[in-house]
């Protein structure tokens, strides 16, 4: 082996035991998995960072995504005992800044949480949607949910004079905006609330405003070097990047449509969004 391959080996091997040693992020922790560092046993949380002495316990029937500070995605979905500095790094993903700097961000513990505005609270569950009372959106179609209070609801969608653009009644708990149909197309403001027919009860009125041409274009080129497939980790990571430009209603949308394809794995990530906005 000559000088310059034998340096080029000892780098590679230097660099893979370097970044085997560096923490890593939990983006994803599905299922009762626990950590184990020098403090004791905890639950594994989602965006909990482990460090290279630290140990993880992967579940039967359980999965964890881990990120390390190259951006690279490991899933161990194998049942067992980890210890961080010790991980297997064949299967990592290609580095990526991009998805390291807004996983950074989504699980950043200072950030500012934004609370809801709505319009009544009893002691029946809060009737509301799970998105801001005002929120910018990016995306042609919105998932509108909200709790289910075995009603018939009446869902009212005004422009930004308060006069009705439509209304409809449903007894279902939710339904999908298409923000480019005949009557929202060339609209950018609307307002939409829903009443609880029976209960009486209303969400309130919430506004959705469309982002300008030149911000969507903005984002339309960062989105597009995503695969279009309906991959988890790709689905979640568009949803973070949504919600850190304050894009709430988009990224709840896109969780909700993730939930269906994959309820159990992205229950608890859905959770943990709403706790982290405050809805």
């Amino acid at each position: 082996m000559n000088r310059s391959l034998l340096l080029l080996t000892l780098l590679v091997i230097t660099l893979s035991s370097s970044l085997a040693q560096s923490p890593f992020r939990v983006i994803l922790s599905y299922g009762n998995n626990y950590e184990k560092n020098e403090k004791g046993f905890f639950q594994l949380n989602n965006g909990t960072l482990l460090q290279a002495k630290d140990e993880i316990i992967v579940m039967p029937n359980g999965s964890v995504i881990l990120m390390d500070i190259a951006g690279r995605l490991l899933e161990l979905a194998l049942d067992g005992r980890y210890i961080i500095a010790n991980l297997d790094l064949s299967n990592l993903s290609s580095p990526s800044a991009l998805i390291h700097e807004e996983w950074e961000a989504f699980y950043e513990p200072q950030r500012q949480i934004i609370q809801p505005v709505f319009i009544e609270k009893t002691d029946l569950d809060d009737f509301r949607f799970d998105f801001p009372a005002s929120t910018a959106v990016y995306s042609r179609y919105i998932q509108i949910q909200w709790p289910d209070l075995g009603d018939q609801y009446q869902i009212t969608i005004r422009d930004e004079y308060d006069m009705i653009i439509e209304r409809f009644e449903k007894e279902s708990p939710s339904f999908q905006l298409d923000l480019l149909s005949k009557n929202l197309a060339f609209r950018d403001f609307i307002a939409i609330d829903v009443f609880a027919i029976k209960r009486l009860r209303s969400t309130g009125a919430h506004v959705l405003d469309k982002i300008s041409p030149p911000e969507k274009e903005t984002l339309d080129q960062l989105l597009r070097i995503f695969p279009e497939e309906n991959d988890l980790i790709i689905g979640l990571t568009k949803a973070a990047i949504l919600n850190n430009r304050g894009l709430y209603a988009d990224a709840s949308s896109l969780l909700l449509n993730l939930k269906k394809t994959n309820k159990e794995k992205v229950e608890g990530f859905y959770q943990y969004y709403l706790k982290l906005n405050g809805f």
